[in-house]
């Protein structure tokens, strides 16, 4: 199961929201404050990135041509 994962990520989570709020309370603008959060979470997303093994790739990941959606209408790639 992924417990460990899921608690790292609420852990994270909840330290930007905190992070946010007191920055808020202290006076800060708030776009600084959300240049603070895009910032702390771009880390967290490449440190999780770094940890383990590699994940599977999912259907966005996966190179190579792939099948035309319902709405796409481009000719395919050569």
């Amino acid at each position: 199961m992924h417990f460990p994962r899921r608690r790292t990520d609420l852990a994270a989570f909840l330290a930007v929201l905190v992070t946010g709020v007191v920055l808020i309370l202290c006076g800060v603008r708030a776009e600084t404050v959300s240049t603070v959060a895009i910032g702390l979470s771009t880390l967290y997303a490449a440190w999780q990135r770094q940890e383990g093994t590699p994940r599977a790739p999912d259907a966005r990941d996966a190179s190579g041509p792939r099948p035309p959606d319902s709405g796409d209408r481009r000719p395919p790639e050569r």
